[in-house]
């Protein structure tokens, strides 16, 4: 009778763990619980504390190599549900092309004062770390050639804001090194292919030490290390994946 006993406290334990879903992360760890329900960005499921309560618990799907679920267990809920009960795939790399148009304004300590317009394009590749991205770019125009490298961070699944540094070659023989800030919205069809419009406003250091022309140019003759305001909106296209 004991033996029976003993054999039954050891198989339902054992019943309770076989019944439970399981969440296998990328490190390989195992999680044992109940989920809830399933997102692209998150699952979220429950376990059962040392103290006898069911705590809720959320993981980013990008953690997640693979879920199990039991036979035993319940419905779940999929948000964007796509015909199949895996997460949509979490894209981090991010390939992306183009076009801007801007303006800047010299607002230098010498008496000059002027305006020019620009068109230009460029590439970026970009890496997404949970609700960040951050990226490197090269941009040419009519009047500039530049390196970006941006940080951006999304607000939802559309809205992102952020900032970089920037490197460039304004009229061809002037230095600028500078710092912008951006806004903007991207949105990202099913096959990983993006839109997006950007606004940004930039301020260099511009070292006319090096400049060649810089009476033709700019209208002055000194040289030393003055400030360069651009507003730059940009519409790309790119692809995630």
């Amino acid at each position: 009778m004991k033996k029976i006993i003993v054999g039954l406290l050891m198989f339902i334990p054992l019943q309770i763990i076989s019944g439970q879903d399981k969440i296998i992360t990328i490190q390989q760890d195992t999680i044992h619980c109940r989920i809830i329900s399933i997102s692209p960005t998150h699952i979220q499921y429950e376990q059962t504390t040392e103290n006898g309560y069911m705590a809720g618990k959320l993981i980013p799907t990008e953690q997640v190599s693979e879920y199990l679920r039991s036979p035993q267990s319940a419905e779940i809920s999929l948000y964007d549900y796509t015909g199949s009960q895996t997460p949509k795939p979490v894209r981090k790399h991010y390939l992306g092309f183009g076009l801007t148009k801007g303006v800047n304004k010299y607002s230098g300590t010498w008496k000059s004062n002027w305006d020019q317009d620009y068109t230009g394009a460029g590439f970026e590749y970009a890496y997404r770390l949970y609700d960040s991205e951050i990226g490197v770019g090269l941009n040419y125009s009519t009047i500039y050639l530049s390196v970006p490298i941006t940080l951006k961070k999304y607000l939802g699944e559309y809205i992102f804001w952020g900032f970089g540094l920037i490197a460039a070659c304004e009229q061809k023989d002037v230095l600028c090194a500078g710092a912008f800030l951006m806004a903007g919205v991207e949105y990202v069809l099913e096959n990983g292919f993006s839109l997006s419009f950007t606004p940004s406003f930039r301020y260099s250091l511009m070292n006319l030490t090096y400049s060649r022309k810089n009476k033709n140019a700019y209208g002055i003759t000194n040289s030393g290390i003055d400030i360069l305001q651009h507003a730059v909106v940009s519409i790309g296209i790119g692809y995630r994946f």
